[in-house]
């Protein structure tokens, strides 16, 4: 017990010692402070003293006058780094523990990290091919389209007249060029582990969407090699329904190499033959956002603008009495390019889907990676190419 309170005693004494030992620091600190600046400390004493003077003579008369003074700026920066980090010159005063957030080890990795509970993706353009096109499921690759062509014949006969061999109706055939378009990623196991988001189904969106971007391109200019056709890469012509064959896409040619003149969409719009703009809801306008800035401006005759917008919200504006939709898989105003679309595209274009788009998950063949394969098979091509006019322009 006797030991035990002889080092209780020794410890207080050790104690006393290190606060003694700092007290004598710091004051040996405010004494250089004081020496260094002895004649400044004792103008600004008297200063103060004067000014007390003046305040209690104030008190008395209710009149006095104010003056101002100043520690020297070599003052003023000694005294200013003392009280921010006990530093005053080279001296340097035993530190003092503060917390604080700015430093990790004084609390500051206490402090959590607030990350937002959402991931805010940039928003993508996609194509307005699936909201116009018909759209069919395959069960097989092989997949035929059969269109009537018309051209049946008849005649007129009295009671006992002969009657003569009409002609019937022809048949085309549509099979929409496929392919599989696809997305192959890896990411370490840990980060799908210890993510506070869902990494998976985040990736599988951002996915979704890039196949959406990249198939709607392929409807507007796929060549058809392991990709949809494109209604801009098939063969194009100047004649008209009657003349052209199966399978080409009529042209209209616009005045100007580099503008468009409001008897350009008149022309283009009346190149398409009344049954296929009697069912308004499959009709419309495609241009990409450049195209269709300059065309808002047209007017027609009587001064009216050809262009109107959609009254309500999300209702998309209307070009001569059909809708505009915008794309910027539509080339643009140019010397020998196609800058506007204008069709029946119901009756048009041919988007099969085979497979909806599917991922294979795989943790296994290379160990603490997780690789996703995501993939889905989607074909297109031109299905009665007399619904779609292009409107082209001239070469310089």
């Amino acid at each position: 017990m006797k030991h035990a309170k002889f080092r209780g005693i020794q410890a207080v004494r050790a104690q006393s010692g290190d606060v003694a030992s700092h007290i004598q620091s710091l004051t040996g600190d405010i004494r250089a402070f004081k020496e260094r600046h002895q004649s400044e400390v004792k103008e600004l004493r008297d200063v103060v003293d004067e000014h007390a003077g003046k305040i209690a003579a104030l008190n008395m008369n209710g009149t006095g006058a104010q003056t101002s003074h100043r520690l020297s700026p070599s003052a003023a920066a000694d005294f200013t780094q003392y009280l921010r980090a006990g530093k005053m010159g080279d001296s340097l005063i035993a530190p003092q523990a503060a917390m604080q957030s700015g430093n990790p080890s004084d609390g500051g990795a206490s402090i959590p990290k607030q990350i937002s509970d959402t991931i805010l993706n940039q928003l993508v353009e996609l194509s307005p091919m699936r909201q116009l096109a018909s759209v069919e499921r395959a069960t097989t690759s092989d997949f035929t389209k059969v269109i009537g062509l018309r051209g049946a014949s008849s005649g007129w006969a009295a009671e006992t007249d002969p009657r003569t061999l009409t002609d019937t109706p022809k048949m085309g055939t549509v099979a929409p060029t496929m392919g599989e378009v696809f997305a192959y990623v890896e990411s370490t196991s840990w980060v799908l582990e210890d993510s506070q988001f869902d990494l998976a189904a985040w990736l599988s969106e951002n996915v979704s969407d890039e196949f959406a971007t990249r198939e709607g391109s392929a409807f507007f200019a796929g060549d058809g090699t392991s990709k949809p056709t494109g209604f801009l890469a098939k063969p194009q012509s100047p004649d008209d329904d009657v003349t052209r064959p199966f399978g080409t896409v009529q042209t209209v040619e616009a005045k100007a190499a580099a503008a468009i003149e409001s008897d350009d969409l008149v022309n283009l719009m009346g190149a398409l033959r009344t049954p296929y703009r009697q069912r308004a809801d499959d009709v419309a306008w495609i241009m990409n956002r450049a195209t269709a800035s300059a065309i808002r401006s047209l007017r027609d005759t009587t001064g009216r603008y050809l262009w109107n917008d959609g009254l309500a919200a999300g209702t998309p504006p209307t070009l001569l009495g059909f809708r505009v939709m915008e794309s910027e898989d539509m080339p643009g105003v140019a010397a020998g390019q196609v800058s506007i679309a204008f069709g029946n595209w119901r009756a048009g274009y041919l988007i099969v889907d085979r497979t909806d788009m599917r991922v294979l998950r795989d943790p296994f063949t290379k160990p603490g990676w997780t690789k996703f394969y995501f993939h889905k098979r989607v074909g297109g091509d031109v299905a009665d190419s007399n619904a779609i006019k292009l409107l082209i322009h001239p070469a310089a």
